[in-house]
Protein backbone atom coordinates (compact mmCIF):
# COMPACT_ATOMS: atom_id res chain seq x y z
CA UNK A 1 0.00 0.00 0.00
CA UNK A 2 1.67 3.40 -1.31
CA UNK A 3 2.34 5.48 1.99
CA UNK A 4 -0.04 8.18 0.41
CA UNK A 5 -3.16 6.65 2.30
CA UNK A 6 -1.48 8.20 5.19
CA UNK A 7 -2.59 11.54 4.27
CA UNK A 8 -5.46 10.27 1.78
CA UNK A 9 -9.26 12.59 2.28
CA UNK A 10 -12.20 12.96 -0.28
CA UNK A 11 -12.49 16.60 -1.79
CA UNK A 12 -15.89 18.24 -1.00
CA UNK A 13 -15.43 19.53 -4.74
CA UNK A 14 -16.49 16.10 -6.33
CA UNK A 15 -18.44 15.99 -9.23
CA UNK A 16 -20.58 13.37 -7.90
CA UNK A 17 -21.40 12.49 -4.63
CA UNK A 18 -20.99 8.56 -6.09
CA UNK A 19 -17.71 9.23 -8.11
CA UNK A 20 -15.51 10.26 -5.79
CA UNK A 21 -12.24 12.62 -5.74
CA UNK A 22 -9.97 12.09 -3.63
CA UNK A 23 -6.45 13.69 -2.66
CA UNK A 24 -3.45 12.67 -1.40
CA UNK A 25 -0.32 14.09 -0.44
CA UNK A 26 3.15 13.56 -1.49
CA UNK A 27 3.14 10.15 -3.38
CA UNK A 28 5.07 8.21 -5.51
CA UNK A 29 2.42 8.94 -8.46
CA UNK A 30 -1.34 9.73 -8.51
CA UNK A 31 -1.57 6.67 -10.87
CA UNK A 32 0.07 4.31 -7.99
CA UNK A 33 -2.90 5.74 -5.95
CA UNK A 34 -5.43 5.32 -7.81
CA UNK A 35 -4.65 1.31 -8.75
CA UNK A 36 -4.07 1.02 -5.07
CA UNK A 37 -7.77 2.83 -4.84
CA UNK A 38 -9.29 -0.15 -7.93
CA UNK A 39 -7.47 -3.13 -6.10
CA UNK A 40 -9.15 -2.29 -2.83
CA UNK A 41 -12.35 -1.81 -4.52
CA UNK A 42 -13.14 1.78 -3.75
CA UNK A 43 -12.31 3.63 -6.95
CA UNK A 44 -15.46 3.33 -9.51
CA UNK A 45 -15.80 4.18 -13.37
CA UNK A 46 -15.04 7.82 -13.62
CA UNK A 47 -13.43 8.52 -9.94
CA UNK A 48 -10.06 10.70 -10.06
CA UNK A 49 -7.13 11.22 -7.58
CA UNK A 50 -5.40 14.20 -6.97
CA UNK A 51 -1.57 14.36 -5.41
CA UNK A 52 -0.27 17.43 -4.30
CA UNK A 53 3.12 16.16 -5.65
CA UNK A 54 4.77 12.92 -6.97
CA UNK A 55 8.56 11.64 -6.38
CA UNK A 56 8.14 8.60 -9.39
CA UNK A 57 5.88 10.45 -11.75
CA UNK A 58 6.14 9.05 -15.32
CA UNK A 59 5.46 9.95 -19.14
CA UNK A 60 5.73 8.20 -22.10
CA UNK A 61 8.76 6.49 -22.89
CA UNK A 62 10.28 5.88 -19.62
CA UNK A 63 10.31 9.88 -19.11
CA UNK A 64 10.40 10.80 -15.47
CA UNK A 65 7.52 14.11 -15.11
CA UNK A 66 8.85 17.12 -12.67
CA UNK A 67 6.52 17.10 -9.78
CA UNK A 68 6.62 19.69 -7.31
CA UNK A 69 4.09 21.08 -5.10
CA UNK A 70 1.63 24.03 -7.03
CA UNK A 71 0.69 21.77 -9.91
CA UNK A 72 -2.11 18.97 -11.39
CA UNK A 73 -1.15 15.55 -11.14
CA UNK A 74 -4.61 13.88 -11.43
CA UNK A 75 -5.71 10.26 -12.50
CA UNK A 76 -8.68 8.61 -13.04
CA UNK A 77 -10.25 5.24 -14.09
CA UNK A 78 -11.46 4.91 -17.11
CA UNK A 79 -14.42 2.65 -18.51
CA UNK A 80 -12.67 0.07 -20.67
CA UNK A 81 -15.57 0.85 -23.93
CA UNK A 82 -15.85 2.90 -26.92
CA UNK A 83 -14.07 5.48 -27.23
CA UNK A 84 -11.30 4.07 -24.74
CA UNK A 85 -11.29 0.13 -25.84
CA UNK A 86 -9.00 0.59 -29.22
CA UNK A 87 -5.23 1.93 -29.49
CA UNK A 88 -6.52 5.49 -30.26
CA UNK A 89 -7.73 6.09 -26.13
CA UNK A 90 -5.16 8.53 -24.99
CA UNK A 91 -6.05 10.35 -28.08
CA UNK A 92 -9.55 10.12 -26.84
CA UNK A 93 -8.97 11.21 -23.73
CA UNK A 94 -6.99 13.96 -24.30
CA UNK A 95 -9.96 15.05 -27.09
CA UNK A 96 -12.27 14.95 -24.17
CA UNK A 97 -10.28 17.30 -22.17
CA UNK A 98 -9.52 19.40 -24.83
CA UNK A 99 -13.31 20.05 -24.99
CA UNK A 100 -13.48 20.47 -21.52
CA UNK A 101 -10.97 23.12 -21.42
CA UNK A 102 -12.20 24.63 -24.39
CA UNK A 103 -15.17 25.03 -22.35
CA UNK A 104 -13.21 27.13 -19.59
CA UNK A 105 -12.16 29.40 -22.65
CA UNK A 106 -8.54 27.77 -22.92
CA UNK A 107 -8.30 27.19 -26.76
CA UNK A 108 -6.53 23.95 -26.28
CA UNK A 109 -4.99 21.68 -29.16
CA UNK A 110 -3.90 18.11 -29.20
CA UNK A 111 -0.53 17.24 -29.89
CA UNK A 112 -0.34 13.46 -31.30
CA UNK A 113 -1.05 11.14 -29.19
CA UNK A 114 -1.65 11.98 -25.71
CA UNK A 115 -0.16 16.34 -25.36
CA UNK A 116 -2.38 19.17 -24.59
CA UNK A 117 -1.44 22.43 -26.63
CA UNK A 118 -1.80 26.41 -25.21
CA UNK A 119 -0.65 29.23 -27.12
CA UNK A 120 2.17 26.67 -29.04
CA UNK A 121 3.19 25.24 -25.42
CA UNK A 122 2.73 22.28 -23.91
CA UNK A 123 0.69 22.53 -20.79
CA UNK A 124 0.11 18.87 -19.94
CA UNK A 125 0.11 14.74 -21.09
CA UNK A 126 -1.50 11.88 -20.30
CA UNK A 127 0.32 8.06 -19.93
CA UNK A 128 -2.38 5.28 -19.90
CA UNK A 129 -2.34 1.52 -18.25
CA UNK A 130 -4.21 -1.47 -18.16
CA UNK A 131 -4.31 -4.34 -15.89
CA UNK A 132 -6.73 -6.97 -16.94
CA UNK A 133 -10.11 -5.45 -17.18
CA UNK A 134 -9.13 -2.18 -16.01
CA UNK A 135 -7.93 1.44 -17.43
CA UNK A 136 -6.28 4.04 -15.21
CA UNK A 137 -5.36 7.38 -16.98
CA UNK A 138 -2.56 9.52 -15.40
CA UNK A 139 -2.61 13.50 -16.22
CA UNK A 140 -0.61 15.99 -15.75
CA UNK A 141 -1.12 20.08 -15.95
CA UNK A 142 1.38 22.93 -15.72
CA UNK A 143 0.19 25.55 -13.48
CA UNK A 144 1.30 29.25 -13.79
CA UNK A 145 4.39 28.47 -15.42
CA UNK A 146 6.40 24.86 -16.01
CA UNK A 147 8.98 23.17 -12.83
CA UNK A 148 12.04 24.31 -13.52
CA UNK A 149 14.82 21.32 -13.22
CA UNK A 150 17.43 19.68 -15.83
CA UNK A 151 14.87 18.40 -18.15
CA UNK A 152 14.45 21.76 -19.56
CA UNK A 153 18.12 21.10 -20.92
CA UNK A 154 16.93 17.88 -22.53
CA UNK A 155 14.30 19.19 -24.84
CA UNK A 156 15.04 17.50 -28.29
CA UNK A 157 14.87 20.13 -30.81
CA UNK A 158 11.52 20.91 -32.13
CA UNK A 159 9.59 20.02 -29.66
CA UNK A 160 7.27 22.82 -28.11
CA UNK A 161 8.25 24.11 -25.51
CA UNK A 162 7.09 23.65 -21.61
CA UNK A 163 4.60 25.88 -20.60
CA UNK A 164 1.57 26.49 -18.14
CA UNK A 165 -2.07 27.19 -17.89
CA UNK A 166 -2.59 30.95 -16.70
CA UNK A 167 -4.49 29.61 -13.23
CA UNK A 168 -3.68 30.97 -10.34
CA UNK A 169 -6.45 29.21 -7.92
CA UNK A 170 -5.65 25.72 -6.84
CA UNK A 171 -4.79 22.46 -8.10
CA UNK A 172 -7.78 20.88 -6.33
CA UNK A 173 -9.98 23.88 -8.16
CA UNK A 174 -8.93 22.94 -11.42
CA UNK A 175 -9.03 19.69 -11.34
CA UNK A 176 -12.53 19.37 -9.47
CA UNK A 177 -14.21 21.45 -12.48
CA UNK A 178 -12.07 19.55 -14.86
CA UNK A 179 -13.22 16.19 -14.02
CA UNK A 180 -16.36 17.15 -13.51
CA UNK A 181 -16.81 18.64 -17.01
CA UNK A 182 -15.28 15.51 -18.51
CA UNK A 183 -18.10 14.00 -17.10
CA UNK A 184 -20.56 15.43 -18.24
CA UNK A 185 -18.85 15.55 -21.88
CA UNK A 186 -18.74 12.36 -21.58
CA UNK A 187 -21.77 11.13 -20.79
CA UNK A 188 -23.78 13.61 -23.48
CA UNK A 189 -21.62 13.39 -26.08
CA UNK A 190 -18.42 10.69 -26.10
CA UNK A 191 -19.63 7.59 -24.52
CA UNK A 192 -20.13 4.45 -26.75
CA UNK A 193 -18.63 6.53 -29.84
CA UNK A 194 -15.80 4.90 -31.88
CA UNK A 195 -12.07 6.91 -32.43
CA UNK A 196 -13.76 6.54 -36.21
CA UNK A 197 -16.18 8.84 -35.47
CA UNK A 198 -14.47 11.20 -33.44
CA UNK A 199 -11.26 11.72 -36.00
CA UNK A 200 -13.14 14.82 -37.60
CA UNK A 201 -13.51 16.35 -34.32
CA UNK A 202 -9.65 15.62 -33.19
CA UNK A 203 -8.21 17.10 -36.80
CA UNK A 204 -10.17 20.17 -36.00
CA UNK A 205 -7.61 20.83 -33.52
CA UNK A 206 -5.01 18.75 -34.09
CA UNK A 207 -1.24 20.42 -33.81
CA UNK A 208 0.86 20.89 -36.33
CA UNK A 209 -1.79 19.55 -39.37
CA UNK A 210 -0.15 20.31 -42.36
CA UNK A 211 3.45 20.61 -40.79
CA UNK A 212 6.84 18.53 -41.45
CA UNK A 213 7.67 16.27 -38.75
CA UNK A 214 10.78 14.12 -37.69
CA UNK A 215 9.26 11.10 -35.73
CA UNK A 216 11.95 9.42 -33.65
CA UNK A 217 11.38 5.30 -33.00
CA UNK A 218 8.85 5.06 -34.89
CA UNK A 219 6.72 2.29 -35.28
CA UNK A 220 4.73 2.34 -38.94
CA UNK A 221 2.53 0.87 -41.55
CA UNK A 222 5.28 0.35 -43.63
CA UNK A 223 7.71 -0.03 -41.51
CA UNK A 224 10.32 2.93 -40.82
CA UNK A 225 13.35 3.54 -41.31
CA UNK A 226 15.42 2.93 -38.36
CA UNK A 227 17.02 6.59 -38.62
CA UNK A 228 13.65 7.49 -38.24
CA UNK A 229 10.60 8.95 -40.10
CA UNK A 230 10.27 12.11 -42.40
CA UNK A 231 6.92 13.43 -43.18
CA UNK A 232 4.16 15.88 -43.73
CA UNK A 233 1.17 15.24 -40.93
CA UNK A 234 -2.15 14.46 -43.39
CA UNK A 235 -4.22 13.99 -40.49
CA UNK A 236 -5.83 10.74 -38.03
CA UNK A 237 -6.55 7.56 -39.27
CA UNK A 238 -10.11 5.76 -38.25
CA UNK A 239 -7.80 3.61 -35.40
CA UNK A 240 -6.39 7.26 -34.09
CA UNK A 241 -3.17 6.50 -35.94
CA UNK A 242 -1.29 9.30 -37.44
CA UNK A 243 -1.06 9.81 -41.03
CA UNK A 244 2.21 11.07 -42.74
CA UNK A 245 3.41 11.20 -46.15
CA UNK A 246 6.68 12.18 -47.76
CA UNK A 247 8.55 11.28 -50.92
CA UNK A 248 8.83 7.22 -50.25
CA UNK A 249 4.43 7.37 -49.97
CA UNK A 250 1.51 7.01 -47.13
CA UNK A 251 2.87 6.15 -43.33
CA UNK A 252 0.62 5.39 -40.83
CA UNK A 253 2.13 5.55 -37.61
CA UNK A 254 1.16 3.85 -34.09
CA UNK A 255 3.82 5.30 -32.03
CA UNK A 256 7.01 7.35 -31.92
CA UNK A 257 7.64 10.67 -30.82
CA UNK A 258 7.38 13.34 -32.72
CA UNK A 259 9.01 16.75 -33.37
CA UNK A 260 8.77 19.51 -35.49
CA UNK A 261 11.30 19.26 -38.33
CA UNK A 262 13.44 22.55 -38.24
CA UNK A 263 13.47 25.23 -40.91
Amino acid sequence: MTAAFKNLGKSTLSADPFVPLFLCGPCSSSIDVAWDLVERGELPLLGSVLAESQTGGRGRMGRVWQSPPGHVYGAMRLPLEAPFDGPGASLALALILAEAFRDFGWKMMIKWPNDLIFNGGKVGGMLLESRKDNLVAGIGFNLMSPPEGDWRKEREPGAPQPSALPFAGSPETLWAALVKRFILLYKKKFRGRTMAELIPQAEKIMFWLGRTVVVDRPSSTPPAPESGLVGRIMGLGPDGHLRLANSDGNYSLWSGTVFLRPD
